[in-house]
């Protein structure tokens, strides 16, 4: 299950493929033509005998067809024999697609060719925020100096947790399938909340799985304009086709979005659909839990405490640290 927009894109992609692929063929051509004139008697007398085997056809003649056949067979022999004997390949005058597999068409068999589903995780991957499609979020770039190594008034070392927590994370992308389960990331802004969930949906994203990032209002946002026939764009009715049948759905910013009877159905709708088909969410929020209770309604808690696994990220405001840096 890929965007509109991710399918487009890779269509457009082989399309060009094909296109360019054909037209570097005809140069080829004309100057092998040019240069050995021998073959283009040999390709005209072809384009004739193929002319000559319609028409056989079209006459009901089973054996003018087979003589024909048998001539065209001939031909093609003479014509390799011709390019082995001046060590040129036998397809040199056939086009030269990227993928040979499914000749740049996308398919093999009626199905996906690989380079088309290649083609779709990378065009999946850019339809994520930037940060997560040119890999400045990622599990690498992901700085545990930022965070204290000496204990806090917990008595744990912020570092240590945070290493745990991205320990986790980065085993959670590299086994994501299936049955991988519901993540919830807990604490205040610029700990690293967003950062985690863009690097596991990057990564998830690449490995093939279709994946949707957004923040719950920009949810609640499309939402609305689609159910409300208020002008939805095309990724707007793709979000709200995909969004509770996608392998990974990533909500930010949960309880930051303006909180009304619409919203609060939205969210649950979506949750209870995807925990109704054991899909995985990831959520990260800036309220506690008991601020999270206060803020949904019971059924939609229900959902996000019982269904998640729940990480609490701990240290100071990165964001704050960074401009310090800059500022130094």
């Amino acid at each position: 299950m890929y965007p509109t927009k991710a399918i487009e894109a890779a269509n457009s992609i082989l399309q060009q493929r094909r296109y360019q692929a054909r037209q570097d063929s005809m140069a080829r051509r004309e100057a092998l033509y040019r240069q050995y004139p021998a073959l283009r008697q040999y390709e005209d007398r072809l384009l004739l005998l193929t002319q000559s085997i319609a028409l056989a056809v079209l006459d009901g003649s089973p054996a003018k067809t087979e003589a024909v056949l048998e001539e065209v067979q001939a031909v093609q022999a003479q014509r390799r024999e011709y390019l082995t004997a001046r060590d040129l390949a036998p397809d040199i005058l056939e086009p030269r697609y990227t993928c040979p597999l499914c000749q740049d068409t996308g398919r093999v068999a009626g199905k996906r060719c690989r380079c088309l589903e290649a083609l779709l995780r990378a065009e999946s991957c850019r339809g994520l925020p930037s940060a997560a499609a040119d890999g400045q979020c990622s599990f690498a770039s992901f700085r545990l100096d930022y965070y204290p190594e000496a204990p806090d008034q917990s008595g744990r070392s912020p570092r240590s947790v945070m290493s745990g927590i991205l320990q986790r994370c980065r085993d959670y992308a590299d086994r994501f399938g299936p049955g991988s389960g519901s993540l919830l990331f807990l604490g205040r802004t610029g700990l690293g909340k967003t950062h985690l969930s863009l690097s596991i949906a990057g990564q998830v994203a690449s490995q093939g799985a279709a994946v949707l990032y957004s923040s719950a209002q920009a949810i609640v946002d499309r939402y609305e304009r689609v159910r409300f026939d208020r002008a939805p764009s095309q990724e707007d009715r793709d979000f709200v086709r995909m969004a509770p049948r996608c392998d990974l759905l990533v909500i930010d910013d949960l309880g930051a979005e303006f909180s009304t009877a619409f919203s609060q159905s939205v969210l649950y709708n979506i949750l209870n659909d995807r925990a109704t088909a054991g899909l995985p969410v990831i959520l990260s929020s800036n309220l506690t839990l008991e601020q999270l209770g206060a803020a949904y309604h019971e059924r939609i808690t229900s959902r996000v405490l019982c269904g998640c696994t729940i990480y609490n990220f701990v240290g100071k405001d990165i964001r704050f640290l960074k401009q310090v840096e800059k500022r130094r």
